[in-house]
């Protein structure tokens, strides 16, 4: 048994779940940092020297874990006092795991392990983007009522049948939790009048309780969850023992609800149905692909690719330079490829499934429509996820990326950039097509559509902020709702 069982055994995990939650309250209001550091003495050649420990926030959820599985709320160690050692301990602990599974793995299965990694830390270290995906998907979901396929799926009983109120007011109260929770591990012990100032709101003490109950297990869940502590991903709040809390397992788990509450919502609703919400939802991602191409793209510039009885791909964009061919995806990386030791299997999954199977269609269509323009044309597998860096997933594929220079993987971001700029900056968009050409080049240097980004030093997303900003108007909701008349 590890030294960090052993010590974790002795603490009350509530107490700690409690402890922890609030270090990464501290955590997000210090600018986002996601990491805090405890002083610790540690004893080196018989002499005693005071070190500083390192915790990511990544790290909280995983020791909380820990702790359910091997303790209880009702033993008698203090946690604060023994946290910085916890920590270090952990560190240790996890160094272990993350080194074994390294060890035992070839060249392809290592990207595909820093993939998973970095795909967690990066969701913590850019937490705005949270943000963005909750206008993305409540638009996709609920707001774009002129959708081919919108009758697919029924969101507005999705929400009513588990809530009781609709997708507008899910979004207001999820806005409200969140904010609770930067205030205070333990939402539901805020009183009521704290955020209720009138009479007429959606802010009432039931719908707060409900829709954190609601995202909340228990113990025993997480002791027998087949995606061990990944289950706060979708479940931010522990349900305690001792006292019936529900404890914000850390900030930042709640705030990642801002960006995937509403597809897990709808997604679980429809669980039983077989694939009924993967197959409507991937339809919604090409009513929205299809809206961006006719938003910012000129008559001719852009088609659906026709179906046919060999799988193709969805789309060819036709630019003055460059001749663009897009097969997208809809679906998520599993949460368990999703971590610090990634579950491989979900992680060949993803590359057989979705990595594969796209640049089978693309080759489909490439032969088709290759020759119909004297300029050169690429291969796009486009994903409504997002990720660290594109350039680890080809990394991960490398009989795929590394033979075919003219095949990118592209996120849906990145995609309304570059529609984007294809309307309102016209020259910025031209550098990127250069770029993109000049990475097709057998001799020139590996570059991914992060690269070409970062180098152009593009990074803001204008379309958002301009076509689907949903948050604004619920601040303004918050402002007539949460301040008395004066």
């Amino acid at each position: 048994m590890s030294n960090f069982i052993t010590r974790i055994k002795r603490i009350r995990s509530d107490e700690l779940i409690y402890a922890l939650s609030d270090i990464s309250i501290k955590m997000y209001k210090a600018n986002m940092s996601c990491t805090a550091t405890f002083p610790l003495w540690v004893r080196q050649y018989g002499i005693y020297r005071k070190v500083d420990i390192l915790l990511p926030a990544w790290d909280i959820p995983s020791i909380e874990y820990y702790s359910i599985l091997n303790s209880n709320d009702y033993r008698n160690e203090y946690c604060m006092e023994l946290l910085p050692e916890i920590v270090n301990l952990y560190r240790g602990y996890e160094d272990s795991l993350s080194s074994n599974q390294i060890k035992t793995s070839d060249d392809n299965d290592v990207f595909r392990i820093v993939m998973g990694m970095t795909s967690e830390q990066f969701q913590y270290q850019n937490l705005y983007l949270m943000f963005e995906k909750l206008n993305r998907t409540y638009h996709i979901l609920v707001a774009a009522k002129n959708y081919e396929h919108r009758n697919e799926i029924d969101t507005d009983t999705v929400f009513k049948n588990i809530f009781g109120f609709s997708a507008e007011d899910y979004l207001v109260v999820l806005l409200m939790v969140f904010w609770l929770c930067t205030q205070h591990p333990d939402p539901l012990n805020a009183p009521e009048n704290l955020y209720r100032k009138k009479d007429s709101t959606v802010f009432t003490k039931e719908n707060i309780t409900k829709f954190v109950k609601h995202y909340s297990c228990t113990y025993d869940e997480l002791r027998k969850s087949s995606i061990q502590r990944q289950l706060l991903y979708s479940k931010p709040f522990i349900q305690t023992k001792r006292n019936n809390s529900h404890l914000a397992s850390s900030v930042y788990m709640v705030g990642f609800l801002l960006g995937n509450g509403l597809y897990w919502l709808c997604r679980d609703y429809y669980k039983n149905d077989g694939q009924k919400f993967p197959n409507a939802f991937g339809n919604l991602f090409e009513d929205y692909i299809k809206e961006l191409a006719s938003a910012y793209c000129n008559n001719g510039e852009w088609q659906i690719i026709p179906k046919s009885k060999k799988k193709g791909a969805d789309y060819i964009f036709t630019f003055d330079s460059l001749q663009i061919i897009v097969e997208s995806k809809s679906s998520l990386l599993n949460l368990d490829a999703r971590q610090q030791i990634p579950n491989l299997k979900s992680t060949s999954g993803f590359f057989e499934r979705t990595i594969k199977e796209s640049y089978e269609q693309l080759n489909s269509s490439y032969e088709i429509y290759k020759d119909k323009v004297k300029t050169p044309t690429i291969k796009v597998i486009l994903l409504y996820d997002e990720f660290s860096n594109t350039a680890i997933i080809e990394q991960g594929k490398p009989e795929i990326f590394q033979n075919d220079t003219l095949c990118f993987v592209m996120t849906i971001r990145q995609l309304e950039i570059l529609l984007y700029l294809r309307k309102n900056d016209i020259e910025k968009f031209n550098l990127i097509i250069d770029k993109i050409i000049e990475a097709t080049s057998p001799d020139s240097e590996v570059m991914n559509f992060d690269a070409i980004f970062s180098n152009l030093t593009i990074y803001q997303n204008p379309h958002i902020n301009d076509k689907l900003d949903y948050i604004n108007p619920i601040l303004q909701h918050f402002a007539v709702n949460l301040y008395e008349d004066k």
